[in-house]
């Protein structure tokens, strides 16, 4: 990983070609951008973007998949470059979470837009993936339950945002890597949302949570900010204590064996993370933990 940062930061043309390319393989892309956007500023990171969203607009016109598969992969690398930006001028990881959010709930309404109907789209695509897997099930059976456009909005919206974030935190560990040692664990154990921010979020997801069903997915979505400042507090409580890494490796396990579809649906050690999220905005638990010498 060292060796493919050196190489991006080599110049503009060795970001392209590795944003380029980088589209065949998870993340790359998008963190490339984000990477020379955080580094260098918007006129290097607008060169990049255009490379990294070539393969995406030459899929409208040649992809059997229609335009929703473009579409979204066109937005996953736009939202992640202007959030990088933001994230370059305000350093606060708690507006980017939040900016990250909003961008990608707008992507998804915008989709409306390019498809007319996402929830007929998204089975067609999978039926086209099942037909080429030599699967017998034909497109109108490729999910085995007809999806709504409100719930297929809010799984595109989610996948975008947990996309984008994914590509930050590569993009900004690459950063730290090159020019500032452990500056990302720093920044990571730091995530703290304002009290505005929390109440918002809270009050968004609990609202969509209430009304289950389709709304569950986008409930999720509003509760990433406080989820990853909940992730915040734990890792940074664990170096703080000096208990090892052990019981960060447990504390995954559990966290994916009691949540439902990968994190989608919310489960009860995610809402008590969010919960605790969101009274570290007044209480600091972090500031009350005495390190261990």
């Amino acid at each position: 990983m060292r060796a493919l940062a050196e190489f991006i930061m080599r110049g503009r043309m060795q970001a392209a070609v590795v944003a380029l390319i980088g589209s065949w393989f998870p993340l790359i892309s998008p963190a490339t951008v984000a990477f020379v956007s955080m580094r260098r500023g918007t006129q290097d990171g607008t060169y990049v973007l255009c490379w990294a969203l070539l393969p995406a607009v030459v899929s409208l016109f040649v992809s059997e998949y229609g335009p929703m598969m473009a579409y979204i992969t066109l937005a996953a690398v736009i939202a992640t470059f202007i959030v990088a930006l933001l994230l370059r001028t305000s350093s606060s990881w708690a507006y980017a979470l939040v900016g990250l959010v909003a961008l990608s709930t707008l992507s998804a309404v915008l989709l409306t837009v390019f498809v007319s109907s996402p929830a007929e789209e998204l089975v067609k695509i999978l039926g086209n993936i099942l037909s080429q897997q030599g699967a017998s099930s034909p497109a109108h059976k490729a999910l085995e339950f007809e999806p709504t456009n409100t719930l297929v909005l809010g799984f595109v919206a989610y996948v975008l945002a947990w996309n984008g974030l994914l590509s930050l935190f590569l993009g900004r560990w690459w950063q730290a890597m090159l020019y500032n040692p452990s500056g990302f664990q720093a920044e990571f154990h730091a995530i703290r949302l304002k009290p505005s921010q929390a109440i918002v979020c809270l009050l968004s997801a609990t609202y969509c949570l209430s009304v289950g069903g389709d709304y569950q997915v986008w409930g999720s979505l509003f509760a990433l900010p406080l989820f990853i400042a909940g992730l915040a507090i734990v890792h940074s409580s664990v170096k703080q204590l000096g208990i090892g890494r052990g019981w960060l490796v447990l504390f995954y396990v559990a966290l994916m064996l009691f949540s439902p579809m990968l994190l989608v649906l919310y489960s009860p050690l995610m809402v008590m993370l969010s919960i605790m999220a969101f009274m570290d905005t007044w209480i600091n638990f972090r500031a009350r933990i005495k390190p261990r010498s």
